[in-house]
């Protein structure tokens, strides 16, 4: 698994292959990460370093370069209904530069200190869409300064972009096809994917080829803690529908919702990183009630 890097954030990223696995390696920003991470070493340019580092300061603490070349022919194996990402009419050879962003568990407090921050907090529409939105917006902006790009959200339904398979392609997590979960190495389950951003840039360092698949990160226990947990959700689910039928009401949705989440806690590596209950009931439920009494619970700034 990965190390965690001083005190900072966990963040996976690519470069040369190395000679040999376990040697700790010094990237430019004067970083050091352990080989073992998918027998890759990940050193950024200056841009993407500062483009990174903006961003954990504001939770999005996984920022996974890749190149679009491996997503596209993913899809295109696996007989995939999902459309190509851009690649700016960039000589093939040279492919397309795309970086994945995401959060652990960083993300919440960062995002209740901004909540807590705005005038009047109970208006503000969807909010942690729109802070992840607004500070995401911003990083890109100084990072392209006004050069070609695009930006996939996890939210617009209307440009479909499997986070999971990008983060699959990208070598930055196992991807779970029963439970449809990815698992970091070090995060395990605690992982929400944002957006893609797709450069007009060059990705040509990565290779033609992308890096090795996450290895399977369940253990047998936890494989048969997910299946009974997918199985109550499924019952959970159908009540739910029947209930809506005879009532014409959504009254299980909070708990369908929450039966859902329980696929997570099955997952062993990463449990260090689980949500606190007011951010994993807030990501299912979108409570506000939970939200507000988790804002107002923040400890004062100093």
């Amino acid at each position: 698994e990965p190390a965690p890097v001083g005190a900072g954030p966990v963040r996976a990223c690519l470069c040369e292959p190395l000679a040999s696995l376990g040697e700790t390696i010094s990237c430019s920003a004067g970083w050091k990460y352990l080989a073992r991470v998918v027998g890759l070493c990940v050193c950024m340019d200056p841009q993407l370093e500062r483009f990174a580092d903006t961003l954990a300061l504001a939770g999005i603490d996984i920022t996974q370069p890749f190149d679009v070349r491996w997503y596209n022919a993913h899809a295109i194996e696996h007989s995939l209904p999902l459309s190509p990402l851009p690649t700016f009419e960039r000589p093939p050879s040279d492919g397309t530069l795309a970086v994945l962003l995401g959060n652990s568990t960083a993300l919440w407090p960062a995002f209740l200190r901004w909540l807590a921050a705005q005038p009047d907090p109970e208006s503000v529409t969807d909010p942690l869409d729109t802070y992840t939105a607004s500070v995401i917006s911003a990083a890109v902006a100084d990072l392209t300064g006004g050069a070609r790009h695009d930006i996939f959200w996890v939210t617009d339904s209307s440009r479909l972009v499997s986070m999971q398979r990008v983060a699959l392609v990208s070598g930055l997590c196992y991807h779970d096809a029963e439970t449809q979960l990815s698992i970091h190495p070090a995060f395990g389950a605690w992982v929400a994917f944002r957006a893609v951003v797709v450069l007009d840039a060059p990705a040509a360092r990565f290779g033609d080829s992308p890096p090795p698949l996450v290895r399977c990160l369940l253990t047998d226990a936890d494989k048969a803690s997910a299946r009974d947990a997918m199985a109550a959700a499924l019952r959970a689910s159908d009540e739910a529908n029947l209930c809506t039928q005879l009532h014409g009401a959504k009254g299980m949705e909070r708990d369908v919702r929450l039966a859902w989440a329980a696929l997570r806690d099955c997952v062993t590596v990463g449990r260090d990183h689980r949500y606190s209950e007011a951010q994993l009931v807030y990501h299912y439920t979108k409570d506000r009630e939970v939200l507000m009494h988790a804002m107002r619970s923040q400890p004062a700034a100093t």
